[in-house]
């Protein structure tokens, strides 16, 4: 649920509030059960997990029940969230929604490092609607200057030319600064979806090398300019991702509120 899901989510509430209801159709769970993407959204899921306790030694966070599992009747809303942290990271989230009318699969993960590397942040995150894939995928920086973007984010070149080519959306005006020439940000036919899932794992794949080749922080000077600049990328994501307030409107606000403070963020 980072940074786009608000090209989806909308269409997606207004044909929620009309949506015959389910017990008049009973072939609406099996026909979501059936869609199409479903299968390799969650191969997508089964790899990243995979790979993510391959690399690094991951300790599972509890989550509040009220957030780990949250759904609606007849599971035409299915929503299922994950913690873990590890060494030098804050936080990991995976999130995955189920939206059975209309057919939206939702697959959104990060990695937050802590104080004690620059290393950037690093997400993806994609929806699939019947006919179309929202993509993001992005090294999230911490500072504009030259030699960082030499340091984390020019190297993503070798990566991002051997992806394929996606028509980019428009950026937001709160998210220039976390978008770099590399970040992945497009909404293509679902025919795009396997293009988009090797990237996304080829990018992350290589996000992973750079943090374990990354020097620890040993300047408490820069620990702080560190630490500073995760929280104002937090703060951003939290007043401007329009998709808590869409969320909102299917669980609630409060509870969305918390999902992403306490979940996602």
């Amino acid at each position: 649920m980072i940074c786009g899901h608000d090209k989806a989510l909308p269409s997606i509430m207004r044909k929620l509030d009309s949506a015959v209801e389910p017990q008049n159709d009973p072939s609406l769970t099996s026909h979501f059960l059936l869609g199409g993407n479903e299968r390799a959204m969650d191969e997508l899921f089964d790899r990243t997990k995979r790979c993510l306790a391959e690399r690094l030694r991951l300790e599972p966070v509890e989550l509040p029940p009220s957030l780990a599992h949250i759904t609606l009747p007849l599971k035409i809303f299915d929503l299922r969230c994950y913690n873990w942290k590890a060494e030098r990271i804050r936080k990991i989230y995976f999130m995955r929604i189920k939206v059975a009318v209309p057919i939206l699969d939702i697959f959104g993960m990060a990695i937050y490092p802590d104080a004690t590397t620059d290393m950037p942040d690093f997400a993806f995150d994609f929806s699939c609607t019947k006919k179309k894939v929202f993509g993001y995928v992005n090294c999230i920086p911490l500072f504009s200057d030259g030699a960082y973007r030499e340091r984390y984010i020019a190297p993503m070149q070798s990566v991002r030319e051997r992806c394929g080519t996606f028509t980019p959306q428009t950026v937001r005006e709160w998210m220039m600064p976390y978008h770099t020439p590399y970040t992945i940000y497009t909404f293509p036919p679902t025919s795009y979806l396997p293009e988009l899932k090797k990237c996304a794992f080829a990018y992350m794949q290589f996000y992973l090398d750079l943090f374990e080749r990354a020097a620890a922080i040993t300047d408490h000077v820069y620990a702080a300019r560190v630490e500073e600049s995760r929280r104002a990328y937090v703060g951003a994501l939290l007043s401007n991702d329009n998709s808590q307030k869409m969320l909102g409107k299917i669980i609630g606000r409060a509870r969305a509120r918390r999902l992403f403070h306490e979940v996602v963020t």
